[in-house]
């Protein structure tokens, strides 16, 4: 713990938690970084994809919706229609909507589809299918009779479609239902059936034969005009192939009353990605495969995302779409237990149909193994930076530390009152000027206490420490004082013979004992003059008890005395007389020299008391022995005349000091 508490140590706790923020920090604006610019690399080929897909639909919305919209207009159609007779209409609609579902293959020559008919499964009616431009020679459009054949549509350059590419055409009654011989496919070029007959390998299925999604609104309400969907739809014999169906539903009426009789649905293969290719191309990059997908009608239809992964990234989809009400979101979700981050854009965000969205999802393995890589990278720097701060604060540490110990260890000798302590200066920098200035600072304390020391010696401590804390000047004041004059009997006679040294030697001994008893009852030593003591009680400082502690302190001085007499080698007594009363105090001398001391009627009262006192005894004036008389027994002196004072005074001897 003391290391700790040490200077080198706490520069290395300061040091290091810098380094290791500026580490991390940098981890973190690296990190994110990082992940913004892989995210923003997908959701720009995200963008790509889906822009090439608006174009491709607003093309191909233009171009399907006039000729539909001909053909809804077809009088036999409607006629059929009206009367119920929908193996009759569906012989209307069959030659149109051949010609328009082999339109795009003519002018664009084969695509390849995938084995499930996905999303790859034909290149209908894309940029430049020719929509809008006459109908090809033997179309017919007045009805049953005059379809065309098989070998006619052949000789009319149309192509035949494998069953994925076939048009998926249904007939929608006004409740929502779709009609059971409006559910075949109609194969291009197959030769005509009679009513209710179909080609088995051109059936599409449906899970339900209603518009679930209508609920108790009427189709009537819904579609005014002509609408755009998606549906998910199976064709074959094989429930694996299914597909999305971009659908155009065109609503069929009376043109003389305006009924509505229902409407009919042609559907061709959702032309969104060549989703396959994409995943090829991107399973070979480092940064993992990009699959799609298109999410309609809760279920998510794919050739790239595994199966058994599809119900759970459809269902977290329609979540994010619910829960958000967004058309564009990215989201995380799980394939195979690894994290993907999605994309999707709903396709139709204002239809009144059901929504569908495109999807496209990438792992994010390979962008959490480069994070884990750039972590150690980042981390490992952050170390080797960390090792080299060490070395440079030991480095550093070790030219501050020295000079710094060395102050400590000079100011522990200053508190323990060393003034004479010095620290090496061994730089001409901040620590060695700081060193300078320390030898300098005790030199001067070394100075003052000198100072100190004589001050004390020559005036009473108390007086001294009024004098500091008051910057050397006590004024004179008005203060009511007990003087304490004691007096050596007959020290003139003992000392007469003495050597000088012996002579000072002996007064030491006394000045010392009395002084001492003088502080231990708060009494201020005014001066020595000869064998006199004088003893202030309540200046400058009063105690409140002043007379009365001036009563002890004389009692205590003759039992001292009388102490010191058993061992000294010269016997003493004393007398000591005491006054209260006001006098003035303060300091008083010349500029070059003052002395603190009291003025007035009772110090003179006192030294003559003092004078008046035989050896041993104690006499008082009448103030101080009524503050005292708890204290002390004393007996009255008769009234006498006193040198100096004008007045008689009446005294009091102290029978039982």
């Amino acid at each position: 713990m003391k290391w700790l508490s040490s200077f080198r140590a706490r520069l290395i706790l300061t040091v290091f938690p810098v380094v290791a923020g500026i580490t991390i920090a940098t981890l973190v604006l690296a990190e994110w970084k990082f992940v913004g610019t892989y995210k923003r690399l997908f959701a720009e080929q995200f963008e790509a994809q889906i822009g090439t897909f608006t174009t491709t639909k607003k093309k191909r919305t233009e171009a399907l919706s006039v000729v539909l919209g001909r053909l809804a207009k077809n009088p036999v159609l409607l006629k059929s229609v009206s009367q119920k007779d929908f193996s009759a209409a569906i012989q209307v609609l069959r030659p149109d909507l051949e010609a328009l579902a082999t339109q795009g293959p003519q002018n664009e020559g084969p695509s390849g589809g995938g084995r499930n008919g996905g999303m790859g499964g034909g290149g209908f009616i894309g940029a430049g299918s020719g929509f809008g431009q006459r109908i090809p020679q033997g179309q017919n459009q007045r009805g049953p009779g005059n379809e065309r054949t098989g070998a006619e549509a052949d000789r009319g350059g149309g192509q035949r479609l494998s069953p994925a590419q076939m048009p998926y055409v249904a007939l929608i009654d006004p409740a929502g239902n779709f009609l059971t011989s409006a559910k075949r496919g109609l194969p291009n070029g197959a030769p005509s059936r009679g009513k209710g007959e179909s080609d088995s390998s051109a059936e599409f299925r449906r899970k339900s034969g209603k518009m679930q999604w209508l609920g108790d609104r009427k189709l009537e309400d819904v579609l005014k005009d002509q609408q755009i969907g998606y549906l998910r739809v199976e064709f074959g014999e094989d429930s694996r192939n299914e597909q999305v169906r971009e659908v155009f539903i065109t609503p069929l009426r009376d043109p003389d009353s305006g009924k509505f009789l229902g409407a009919f649905l042609f559907g061709l293969p959702l032309q969104v990605l060549a989703e396959k290719m994409l995943y090829e191309q991107t399973k070979r990059s480092e940064f993992g495969e990009i699959m799609s997908g298109v999410w309609v009608e809760e279920g998510l239809v794919s050739t790239t995302i595994p199966k058994e992964s599809r119900e759970e990234v459809a269902a977290q989809v329609a979540q994010a779409i619910q829960q958000s009400k967004r058309s564009q979101r990215e989201i995380t979700v799980g394939v195979n237990g690894v994290k993907h981050q999605l994309f999707y854009r709903v396709l139709n965000p204002d239809s009144p149909f059901p929504l569908a969205a495109q999807v496209n999802l990438y792992p994010l393995d390979a962008m959490h193994r480069e994070l884990a890589e750039l972590r150690l990278d980042v981390g490992g720097l952050g170390l080797v930076a960390l090792l080299l701060a060490l070395l440079m604060v030991l480095w550093i540490s070790r030219g501050l530390s020295g000079p710094i110990r060395e102050l400590v260890g000079g100011t522990h000798e200053v508190e323990q009152g060393n003034f004479d302590v010095r620290v090496p200066v061994r730089k001409n920098d901040e620590l060695g000027r700081l060193a300078a200035s320390f030898n300098k600072m005790t030199a001067g304390l070394a100075l003052q206490e000198k100072y100190r020391s004589v001050l004390n010696a020559v005036a009473d401590r108390t007086v001294a420490q009024q004098l500091i804390e008051q910057s050397g000047s006590l004024g004179g004041e008005i203060r009511h004082v007990s003087m304490l004059f004691c007096d050596i009997r007959g020290f003139t006679a003992l000392t007469e013979n003495m050597e000088p040294a012996e002579v000072i030697e002996l007064l030491n001994e006394h000045m010392t004992a009395l002084t001492d008893v003088a502080y231990q009852h708060g009494g201020i030593v005014d001066k020595f003059v000869g064998d006199l003591i004088m003893v202030l009680f309540g200046a400058p400082v009063s105690t409140g008890q002043d007379a009365l502690r001036s009563v002890e302190c004389a009692m205590k001085m003759l039992e001292v005395r009388r102490d010191l007499n058993q061992t000294s080698k010269h016997s003493l007594e004393v007398g000591i007389g005491i006054a209260t009363g006001s006098v003035v105090a303060g300091c008083m001398g010349s500029d070059q020299r003052l002395s603190y001391t009291v003025l007035g009627h009772s110090v003179n009262l006192a030294s003559r008391l003092c004078s008046v006192a035989q050896a041993g005894e104690i006499v008082m004036d009448a103030e101080t022995h009524a503050a005292a008389r708890e204290l002390i027994q004393a007996e009255p002196m008769p009234p006498m005349q006193l040198k100096g004072i004008s007045e008689p005074v009446h005294p009091w001897r102290a029978v039982a000091a």
